[in-house]
């Protein structure tokens, strides 16, 4: 599998263009969602340029060594977000298994939730409603966050 690594500065540039697209279309969240870890980062970003107070994260992980495990769930915050307009954010759409979780595990106020990434793969199962890069299916994204 190919790897591409990120950098810090490219992706506080990505998420510049995140917030962007969000604002150009009009959607205006009083939450942000984070899902832990990966997420974490560009929702910080995101929050600041979109001047969001509130950040909550749910915390998932899909993935050990490259491959792809069952979705573990340590989250211990309520799982109910309907009474705000939500923007969930992680750094990666992958499969899309994760956020088909977080979409029917978690109660959200469908007209009012979008989800933001950076990146998207073309096979994933949900599209975010904004992302900044589609990359190749066989590609391996390191964040600089990551050993």
């Amino acid at each position: 599998m190919e790897k591409r690594h990120v950098t810090y500065e490219e992706l506080q540039k990505k998420c510049i263009s995140l917030a962007e697209q969000i604002v150009h279309k009009g959607f205006k969240p009083n939450m942000i969602v984070s899902i832990t870890r990966g997420g974490l980062l560009s929702a910080y970003f995101l929050a600041d340029l979109l001047g969001v107070k509130s950040i909550e994260t749910i915390n998932i992980s899909s993935y050990e060594n490259m491959s792809s495990k069952e979705i573990v769930d340590d989250t211990k915050i309520s799982k109910d977000f309907t009474d705000f307009t939500v923007l969930i954010v992680d750094d990666l759409v992958d499969s899309g298994k994760t956020m088909k979780y977080i979409m029917h595990q978690y109660a959200f106020n469908p007209l009012e939730t979008k989800i933001a990434t950076i990146f998207t793969k073309p096979h994933a199962t949900i599209k975010p409603d904004y992302f900044v890069e589609e990359v190749a299916d066989d590609q391996w994204i390191v964040f600089p966050y990551e050993r």
